[in-house]
Formats: structure tokens, sequence, C-alpha cells
């Protein structure tokens, strides 16, 4: 009989034994669970960060920090002016929109309030262009490129297509690239448009 209660007490010892380690063993694979669900939700939330869009800026002149600025798509005027440490003292923002969203590409210079007197009270921002009758090749509508002596809208279509497949010009004479604009005809518009 003491041998019946030995093996008894044996075989139940076993028994509470596997009971117990199959229970750490599911504890153990709910707590590797809840961590495997924690790093791909961080891993998505990563995912979304990197797939909004930036676009480069050149934001120069009356400014603390000049210089090329990444920035998300969408960003106002303000918000790249703040990023370049804010205006200097001397910096007309009158004839700024600071409301509006800059573009990929676009330089914006800060004027000073003696440039914007010099300039007639203009600057080189995608609102100042068209004050001043120059139009930017660089952000122009097809609409805005007829505008211009000898460029009619299959011209214009072109411009747009360039800089859509090959980037923003980085200076003016770069729209001799565009095919159908020779030497000629960018003589006759060179003062006419800006970049």
């Amino acid at each position: 009989m003491k041998k019946i209660n030995i093996i008894t007490s044996v075989f139940l010892s076993v028994l509470l034994m596997g009971c117990t380690a199959s229970q750490d063993t599911i504890e153990w694979k709910t707590k590797e669970q809840e961590v495997l669900v924690e790093q791909q939700t961080a891993a998505e939330e990563a995912a979304d960060v990197s797939q909004e869009a930036y676009i480069c800026v050149h934001v120069c002149g009356a400014i603390r920090n000049p210089g090329v600025y990444e920035v998300p798509e969408g960003c106002r005027l303000y918000e790249v002016v703040e990023l370049a440490g804010g205006m200097l003292e001397e910096a007309d923002e009158v004839y700024l929109n600071l409301a509006r969203e800059v573009k990929d590409g676009e330089q914006i210079v800060i004027l000073t309030s003696e440039q914007t007197l010099d300039h007639g009270g203009s600057v080189r921002t995608e609102d100042g262009e068209r004050m001043q009758g120059l139009v930017n090749i660089n952000t122009a509508s097809v609409e805005e490129l007829t505008t211009l002596s000898g460029i009619g809208e299959s011209r214009a279509e072109a411009i747009v297509e360039y800089r859509e497949s090959h980037g923003a010009f980085g200076t003016i004479d770069a729209i001799m690239q565009v095919s159908g604009i020779k030497e000629a005809l960018f003589v006759k518009i060179k003062d006419k448009i800006t970049v």
C-alpha cells in the first residue's frame, strides 16, 4: 500500500509540475505575442511617418539662417520662415503672403524694406512675380506661360511636362532644354521670366 501511495504521490507531483510548466509556457507565449503586436504597431507607425512627402525650398535674403530646408509637402511660408530662425529686423514682410503654401524647388527671397522700395515694392515670391509681371517657369500654369510672347499652348505644355519629369529649372536659360525653345525665343522672353 505504501508503494501505491508513493507511486500515486510521484505521479501527482509529476502531473502538477507538468501543469505548472504548461501554464508558464502559456504565459510566456502570451507575453511574446504582446511584444510582437507592439513591435508591429511601432513599425506601421514608422512606415506612416516615412510615407509623408517632403519637399525642398531655398530661403535667402533677410533671414537669420538662410539655406535649403526639407519640409513636409503642404508646408506654409510662415513655417519655413520659423524653421530658418525668423526674419531679420530689416525684413519687409508686408509684401509676403506668409500663409501661402510653398512649392518644391522654390527659392524664397526675403527682402529688406529698402530693397522692396528699390524694386518698386515687389518681391521675388510667387505672388511678387505676378505683381512684377514676371512668370515663374517653375510654378506657372499652362495659361500663365501662354502669356509670354512666342509661347503657345503646345510649348507651354512642353515646359510643364519638362519640369515635371526633370525637376525645377535652376536658371532661366535652362528653359532652352525644352524641345521647341531655342536661343532666339529665349532672348524674347528672358526679361519676362524667373525661377
